[in-house]
């Protein structure tokens, strides 16, 4: 077996991996799968190979992050910054007295999503913690808002570290994926208006303060 041969053999391994139920496994799967075709530069002999056995691009599909009785704004907001991160959406749906916090995309970048936010949000929790001791309910959701909006800021300046065709290539590959998602939401979602948020305006400013230094501009 040739080493291009070998090198296909195992991404195609690591992405039926990516499809674990144990989101920790998938995500690693995925992202060990993604820097060797970045590695290789294997994009188009994927494609080519996935063409090849009739098949298409791999469907959008959704699942639940989490359930609250009570959700919180400065989760959704975290959720939305991971799964536009991700080529993903993340929406909130009633379901009876609770409210579900989804996310659709594909199932490598919806277990992305996934692990980061299970990640991310405890640490957020942890930082309102241990910045705002004595402070009132509203100081602390503002901190998690202003900390949750620095996320999304830093991650939105993310860039990969990859070469330049390499860089082209999967850009290219996060529009596609992106572009389903936005179909899919077009024919099976109705979203509502948003409202507005009054924030204590010290907390929403040391949550962003907080934040800044715990994320890096490294995510795809």
């Amino acid at each position: 077996m040739s080493n291009v041969a070998a090198v296909l053999a195992r991404v195609e391994k690591l992405l039926a991996l990516s499809t674990s139920s144990n989101v920790h496994e998938a995500a690693l799967a995925a992202a060990r799968a993604q820097e060797l075709i970045e590695a290789h530069r294997l994009e188009d002999l994927l494609a080519a190979r996935a063409a090849a056995r009739g098949e298409g691009p791999e469907p959008v599909g959704e699942e639940v992050l989490e359930v609250a009785k009570r959700p919180r704004q400065w989760r959704a907001i975290l959720a939305a910054a991971l799964a536009s991160s991700q080529a993903c959406l993340a929406y909130r749906a009633a379901r009876g007295r609770e409210e579900e916090l989804r996310i659709a995309g594909r199932a490598a970048d919806r277990a992305a999503v996934r692990t980061l936010f299970q990640w991310l949000a405890p640490r957020l929790e942890w930082l309102s913690a241990s910045h705002g001791a004595g402070r009132s309910r509203d100081w602390h959701e503002a901190f998690r808002v202003g900390a949750a909006e620095e996320v999304a800021a830093r991650l939105g300046e993310a860039t990969p570290a990859a070469s330049a065709d390499s860089t082209a290539l999967l850009a290219g590959d996060r529009a596609d994926r992106a572009a389903a998602v936005e179909a899919w939401a077009s024919a099976n979602l109705r979203f509502g208006g948003g409202r507005g948020l009054r924030l204590d305006a010290q907390g929403y400013a040391s949550g962003r303060a907080a934040a800044a230094a715990l994320v890096t501009p490294r995510v795809r």
